[in-house]
Parts: C-alpha cells; sequence; structure tokens
C-alpha cells in the first residue's frame, strides 16, 4: 500500500470459517469477510501513517484472524506522548470510516445485498471493533494509550500501573463475561490479556541485541524505549 507493505497471514482463513457460520452461505461469508478485511486494514492503516508521520521507520501492516498490527523502528526518542496518538489514531480513523458506512443506512448502495454485507463487515471492524479496541487492556490499542498517559506523568512507573489496572480489567470482564454465560468470550478476553503480559511493561531489555528489533504496536510500543549499546 504505497510505501507501506501490507501481509495476510493464513490464519485470516479462519475468519472466514467464522463468518460462514454465521451466514450459512459461502457467498455471504465472503462478502462480510471482504468488509471486515477493509475495516481491519483502515485501522492499521491509521497506526501506520501517524507512526510514519512521526519518522518511524520499516512501517509494515499484517492481517491475522485477531485483526491486524503494525509494526515499526520507532525514531530515537519516541516520546509517550507520540506513541499515545499512534495507539490512538487507528481506531480514530476506523470509526471516522465506518460512521459514514452506518449513517448511510437505508441508501440504495447498502440496501444492495452485495455491498449492503461488505458494509455490514466494514462497519462492524471498523466501529465496534474500533471502540472495543480502546478499552485499557493490553495489548489493546486502549491498554497502550494508557499506558503512554501514565507515562507522560509517572515517567518511572506509568508502565507498571498501567499493567496492573490491565490486569484489573482482564479479571474484571472475563468474571462479568462467565457470569453472562459466555464462557468463550471470558477465554478470548483472558487470552488477549495474557499476550499483553507476555511483555512485562516493567521489564528493561536486554543490552546485548546487535540491532534494533522492529517493535509491535500491539505489544510493545507503550515499553520503555530499547537501550542499545553503541
Amino acid at each position: 500500500m504505497g510505501p507501506i507493505p501490507v501481509s495476510v497471514h493464513f490464519s485470516f482463513l479462519f475468519l472466514l470459517y467464522f463468518t460462514y457460520t454465521w451466514t450459512n452461505d459461502l457467498q455471504e461469508a465472503a462478502l462480510l469477510g471482504l468488509g471486515i478485511f477493509c475495516g481491519v486494514l483502515l485501522h492499521e492503516t491509521g497506526h501506520a501513517l501517524t507512526a510514519r508521520k512521526f519518522a518511524a521507520a520499516d512501517v509494515a501492516i499484517s492481517i491475522f484472524v485477531l485483526g491486524g498490527v503494525t509494526t515499526y523502528k520507532p525514531p530515537t526518542g519516541l516520546s509517550a506522548g507520540r506513541r499515545f496518538l499512534i495507539a490512538a489514531s487507528g481506531s480514530a480513523l476506523a470509526i471516522a470510516g465506518a460512521l459514514p458506512v452506518l449513517l448511510a443506512g437505508r441508501s440504495d448502495l447498502i440496501t444492495n445485498q452485495t455491498f449492503g454485507l461488505v458494509a455490514d463487515g466494514f462497519v462492524f471492524a471498523g466501529l465496534v471493533w474500533g471502540i472495543l479496541n480502546w478499552i485499557p487492556i493490553r495489548p489493546l490499542d486502549g491498554g497502550q494509550m494508557l499506558t503512554s498517559a501514565l507515562q507522560i506523568f509517572l515517567p518511572d512507573r506509568g508502565a507498571n500501573v498501567a499493567k496492573v489496572i490491565s490486569v484489573l480489567f482482564t479479571g474484571g470482564i472475563a468474571i462479568w463475561l462467565i457470569n453472562s454465560g459466555q464462557t468463550l468470550f471470558a477465554m478470548y478476553v483472558v487470552l488477549i490479556g495474557a499476550i499483553g503480559l507476555r511483555n512485562d511493561p516493567g521489564t528493561q531489555p536486554r543490552v546485548d541485541r546487535p540491532q534494533p528489533q522492529p517493535q509491535s504496536r500491539s505489544e510493545t510500543e507503550n515499553d520503555p524505549p530499547p537501550q542499545f549499546p553503541l
């Protein structure tokens, strides 16, 4: 996509299986999947363009079954405020793109079955997932935004405070889902939270790496800036 490489992981095919279980129609499942793909791509484009605006290098997008991820090498001294903007820009652009489609409602274009199904998938990925992505759970955008916001005011302790808040939100949402009979979704939330904890925001990186590695927006973007030997 211009200078930004975009890859699609084979696991995205599982999304088509899920949409097929909803529709029981292969063509409808493919159209919904296309809409979801476009919504996820727009979301990741927001992250990618903002990262490039702040001089990040090697910006790339990957789409997979759970959504997408934007990776990049941050420039030296990338501030917590700019990391906040990078994290927030994905959902912001996706919501801005999905709202006009939602408001179009029953227009001639949307009432067409083919375009309507694509629009449904696009609105779900852009609007619904965009809003949910702002929940303050790492590695969701909301967790990254919370970490960056706290690091602005608490440079030394902000990442660890965000980690505790993320754990509390993960546990609270999981318990609420279990009590509501949504055990499968509860397991999904716990999985997402576990992925976020895999990279402890309070852990200092190794200093014996020969070269900086691309950072994943959804997992490591808000960790303390890596320190590498000269």
